[in-house]
Order: C-alpha cells, then sequence, then structure tokens
C-alpha cells in the first residue's frame, strides 16, 4: 500500500519521492534524538516500578546523590537531601548507578581510629582493649563481631582501629549507640589511667 501511494504520488502529482522518502528518514532521526531522553526515563520508571530497588521513605544513594525518597514519577524522582534540599533526580540516572538503600541494611557500621600516647604501658593498652571489646559486646543492639585491634605504632602514638556493628535501620537510633558507646570507651580509658 506505501510503495502503491508513492508511486501514483510521483506519476500523478509529480511529487520527487526520493526526497520525499530521504526528509521523512531525516525528520523521523531527528524526532528520535529529541526523544531520547524522555524514552529512557520512561523506561527506567518502568525498571523503578517492577523491580522496586526502593520506595518512597527510603534513604538512597545513588552515585554522589543522596537523600530520603520522597516521589517516584514516570520522568524522575524527587529526594529530600540530609541539608533538606528538595532534589529531583531523572530515573535513569538512578537506574545507570549502582544504587544503595540505605533503608535496607540490617545494621550500621561504626570505624574509627584512638590513639593512644607512647606512654601508655602495653598492660594498659592490653586492659583498655579487652575492657571497651567487653563494653560494646555487651550493648544488646550490637553485634558480636567487635573489632579492637592495636593497629599501629605513630609519630604521634599507639593507633588502635575499632570497628563494630550496630543492628538498627534507624539512623537516630544509630547516633544514640554510637554516643553511647564513646561515652563507655572513655570511662574505660580513664579506668585503666
Amino acid at each position: 500500500v506505501v510503495v502503491g501511494l508513492l508511486v501514483v504520488m510521483g506519476q500523478v502529482f509529480g511529487v520527487n519521492v526520493m526526497a520525499l522518502v530521504g526528509g521523512l528518514g531525516i525528520g523521523g532521526l531527528a524526532v528520535a534524538f529529541a526523544a531520547k531522553e524522555s524514552l529512557e526515563n520512561l523506561l527506567a520508571s518502568f525498571t523503578i516500578f517492577l523491580d522496586r530497588p526502593f520506595g518512597v521513605g527510603d534513604l538512597v544513594t545513588a552515585g554522589n546523590v543522596s537523600g530520603t525518597v520522597e516521589k517516584i514519577g514516570f520522568r524522575s524522582t524527587r529526594l529530600r537531601t540530609a541539608e533538606k534540599s528538595y532534589l529531583t533526580v531523572p530515573n535513569k540516572s538512578l537506574i545507570d548507578k549502582p544504587l544503595d538503600n540505605l533503608s535496607l541494611r540490617t545494621s550500621r557500621r561504626v570505624g574509627f581510629s584512638l590513639t593512644f600516647d607512647h606512654k601508655t604501658t602495653s598492660a594498659q593498652l592490653h586492659a583498655i582493649i579487652t575492657g571497651a571489646v567487653a563494653a560494646m559486646q555487651a550493648h544488646p543492639l550490637v553485634t558480636q563481631d567487635v573489632q579492637m585491634k592495636f593497629n599501629a605504632l605513630t609519630p604521634s602514638g599507639k593507633e588502635v582501629t575499632v570497628q563494630y556493628f550496630v543492628e538498627t535501620s534507624s539512623y537516630d537510633e544509630y547516633l544514640d549507640v554510637k554516643e553511647a558507646l564513646n561515652y563507655r570507651l572513655v570511662e574505660v580509658v580513664e579506668q585503666h589511667g
């Protein structure tokens, strides 16, 4: 039908069929390039709706973007950042990058280093580490894989690394546990001079 229509247009109406087909091809290509981003975002939104890697209220990080999901649309997702900014992110950007749904964590990691003066004896250091590990393991929200190791001798002192996990998905509760254990660590250090 299309070929017949083109032959009639060329023979009866004197239309340059080759120019018409070429123009339609270039026009179609231009429309395809113009709609590329919109189609990618639409397909990404279908991926989000089907896979459900996150939902409204989840705290997510994708690339250098991080925030709480407030709305998932067909073209974009809206996030509220920690600075309370309202950020609109194209859905394609969320799907193309590794996405970390922080709300689905079973626990949160705490890691830091402590530096003790060079005058701290090995007996004091050993007693501090033993007492601190026991104090951290005694907390009901801390997993049992607590690590506290004498890591290095540095020009500023004796460095001890600390790592433990807090079993909570709530960021506020995580901060409360971390603060309580920091106070407990200070008390253990003070007990051993």
